[in-house]
């Protein structure tokens, strides 16, 4: 622990009362949930209720030299889940700071804190019966804000939730209070309705960030839309990858499709089916005749896509003739269901499919959550998530020099490909059983292989694990790396004792950075 955790722990009590302060050897204490380091240590917490003792904790941390690391909710799984950078650093958990302070059902926007989850946003909207739409990743346990400020993403048109957000409130690493924007003018309409405010905007520093604690947001929702449609799109050749990626990237650019589809391969779909043992119980990666066994068992294709439509129902139809033309040939065969509302209203949830009742549909839900049993009851998994432009035929040689890596290492390749306008989000995860040393050994390595195969290419991880973050900075090389020493220069100014989550994205203060 820092010098001054002791003495932190015990004023933070009085402060916050001893039930909200978690010693790091407490079973609560902050860890991974899935270490790829058997010895990965636990750490004590802190859970402030109000921006008021968010403020006064930060005001203690530089008082007694304590290092914060801020979560939101911790359910960052894959990426270290809530544990800090360092075992001595406190977590700032903010879950307990769970109030929706504002829906505005006209303009579409809501007022959160950090400890709202897309669960309790969905049931908020849904109690009040507005007519909005809530974007949600694959669990909805997680925090709305800390996705959004992580760069998380979710499966409908508003999807990209880094770019929703409007008007942050910020306690600054001296516990002074900051407003971004518009919301920096007392009593303005415009807070949570237009990005810019005046001068510099200043928002993008506090994402992924560590220059300080956000406690309150604005962020954008979708309206209700008239009529909805669930599709997909099978593949039978794997060779038709290319294919498949070109002809979505163009049709998100013509703006056909509206969200961003989400193609995934055999051993994806295997892991929303069962455990492993299901398929096979052999060493090594399931050789490629099982994984023909499986597409069959399941009735899909190598490739398979998963898109949603919304809006005006004559609308949606155009969309679909365009999307059924366009993949109009041999190998490929599209499906869509359209849902359309009663006595000519807008479609309601009973009037979809249950089937079609997911996350592109803005239904929460924690059933990817059984993923992580794939080789063991007690499993586990980290995610290599790198950027790469959304052409298919780069798309598929990194497909298949990973795919390689996979067999070299003896784990099943998953693959989930999130398919933007210009890019896309090459999802893979290493699942593995929790406490196994040889295979968490192998996973560690493979991580490496998998993302020094991106750098060669110049793709870097959207965001990364705790235990990565500096490696994946150091890739950011551009004149003696220009941007990393523009990051420590603003820590150093704004957090000249380094209280705020030290290490974020690999960015140190001064009195840390020689000794990382």
């Amino acid at each position: 622990m820092s010098a001054g955790t002791p003495d932190f722990l015990s004023r933070a009590a009085e402060i916050l009362g001893q039930e909200n302060v978690v010693a790091a050897d407490s079973a609560h204490a902050y860890r991974d949930p899935y270490p790829l380091h058997p010895e990965a240590a636990s750490s004590a917490g802190v859970r402030p209720g109000s921006v008021e003792e968010v403020q006064q904790i930060v005001r203690l941390a530089n008082g007694t030299a304590t290092s914060l690391w801020t979560v939101s909710r911790g359910k960052n799984l894959g990426y270290g889940g809530a544990a800090p950078r360092t075992a001595d650093q406190v977590v700032l958990d903010l879950s307990r700071m769970n109030s929706i302070q504002e829906v505005d059902g006209e303009l579409g926007y809501a007022v959160i804190e950090p400890g709202v989850t897309f669960f309790d946003l969905f049931e908020c909207i849904q109690e009040r019966r507005l007519s909005l739409f809530v974007s949600v990743p694959a669990l909805g346990w997680g925090s709305v804000l800390g996705n959004a400020l992580d760069r998380g993403y979710g499966m409908s048109p508003y999807g990209d939730h880094v770019q929703q957000l409007c008007g942050l409130e910020v306690v600054l690493p001296n516990g002074e209070l900051l407003r971004t924007g518009m919301w920096a003018m007392e009593d303005s309409p415009l807070g949570h309705v237009f990005k810019g405010g005046f001068g510099p905007n200043i928002d993008q520093l506090f994402t992924q960030s560590g220059l300080g604690v956000v406690v309150r947001a604005g962020i954008w929702l979708m309206p209700w839309p008239e009529a909805f449609a669930s599709g997909e799109i099978t593949v039978e050749n794997q060779d038709d990858l290319p294919q498949l990626i070109d002809s979505i990237a163009e049709l998100r650019r013509r703006e056909v499709f509206q969200n961003n589809c989400l193609v995934g391969n055999v051993v994806r779909a295997g892991t929303m089916n069962g455990p492993r043992s299901r398929w096979y119980t052999g060493e090594g990666s399931i050789p490629d005749h099982v994984v023909e066994e499986m597409r069959e068992a399941m009735g899909i294709g190598n490739w398979n896509a998963r898109f949603a439509l919304y809006g005006d129902p004559g609308m949606i139809r155009e969309r679909i003739r365009i999307i059924e033309e366009r993949f109009n040939r041999s190998g490929f065969t599209v499906r869509v269901r359209l849902y359309e509302g009663s006595d000519g209203g807008p479609v309601t949830y009973a009037d979809i499919d249950e089937k079609d009742q997911t996350t592109m549909a803005g239904v929460p839900s924690l059933k990817a959550l059984s993923t992580v049993s794939w080789y063991a009851e007690d499993g586990g998994h980290i995610d290599i998530a790198p950027l790469m432009p959304a052409r298919g035929e780069e798309v598929y040689d990194f497909y298949q020099e990973v795919k390689d890596l996979y067999a070299e290492y003896g784990f099943d390749l998953y693959i989930g490909y999130h398919v933007y306008a210009r890019h896309l989000v090459h999802v893979t995860m290493i699942f593995f059983e929790n406490g196994n040393p040889e295979q968490l050994a192998r996973a560690r390595e493979l991580y490496d292989k998998v993302r020094q195969a991106a750098r060669r290419r110049g793709y870097s991880p959207y965001r990364g694990h705790i235990n990565n973050m500096d490696d994946i900075a150091a890739e950011f090389s551009f004149n003696d790396h220009a941007v990393l020493r523009f990051q420590e220069t603003l820590k150093d100014i704004l957090d000249p004792a380094g209280v705020i989550s030290p290490g974020k994205q690999g960015v140190w203060p001064k009195r840390l950075r020689t000794s990382r």
